[in-house]
């Protein structure tokens, strides 16, 4: 790492630097400031294993001044780029919000993603600040978000083995099933359909899910079947685009 810092104290660097901020203008491309009004620095988009800081073409780099480089490595909370996730009604002003100097009570937790970031949950008035979205949703949104996390917080889990004596977990919901399989970070999950006084269950693919936690598995699962067998379309697109966001 100190071998890596020294590398932007060498003239090389210097250089480099310089045409990067001079092909951008001295201004960034973020937030569209000058030089002379911020510090400016140059980023790159990406590394590349045996290459010095220098090397790189310059198409690999952009001028951002010092703040919005910082966002850019998730050194601080950033203004946007955040996706919502979804929404949950405490019925009461229960929940915090997390976006930094707010800290007020609320009863909607938004629930939401930076790539850089992670999650956090805001109140309505924070994530339109944060993501640009509506903060009136429509309710049919609203009822979609309270089913999802409906069942998250109520669905009863078994475990079972195949034939192969693979263990899984599997709930049931409305006489289909959600298997889970795997642990942590390396989940696969399964939809079972089955029609209404069927004995058979009708087996989807295995839909790979990792680098989630076992809730987060749980709430795929749901959406995806719930997708699959609602007749509603618009409930249907909602889904489909909740899934797109969190998959």
């Amino acid at each position: 790492m100190k071998q890596k810092r020294r590398a932007y104290y060498n003239e090389n660097w210097f250089d480099f630097s310089e045409k990067v901020q001079r092909r951008d203008g001295y201004k960034c491309l973020k937030c569209g400031r000058k030089k002379g009004e911020v510090i400016l620095q140059t980023h790159h988009k990406l590394y590349k294993r045996g290459l010095e800081v220098w090397e790189y073409p310059l198409s690999d780099c952009l001028t951002l001044c010092k703040g919005c480089h910082a966002e850019q490595h998730g050194i601080k909370e950033p203004s946007d780029g955040w996706t919502l996730i979804s929404i949950d009604d405490l019925e009461g002003l229960y929940g915090i919000c997390e976006k930094n100097g707010c800290g007020t009570e609320i009863r909607y937790e938004h629930l939401i993603y930076h790539p850089n970031f992670g999650y956090k949950t805001v109140g309505s008035t924070c994530v339109e600040f944060l993501t640009r979205e509506d903060q009136l949703l429509s309710q049919d949104v609203l009822k979609v978000f309270k089913k999802i996390s409906d069942f998250i917080q109520n669905s009863d889990w078994e475990t079972a083995y195949t034939k192969n004596n693979k263990k899984y977990y599997f709930t049931t919901h409305l006489h289909h099933q959600i298997r889970i399989y795997g642990k942590d970070n390396f989940f696969a999950y399964q939809i079972a359909l089955k029609q209404k006084g069927e004995k058979w269950f009708e087996f989807g693919d295995f839909i790979r899910a990792t680098n989630k936690t076992f809730e987060q598995v749980k709430e795929l699962g749901y959406i995806v079947l719930k997708g699959t067998i609602t007749e509603n379309e618009e409930e249907k697109d909602i889904l489909r685009n909740i899934y797109k966001k969190i998959r």
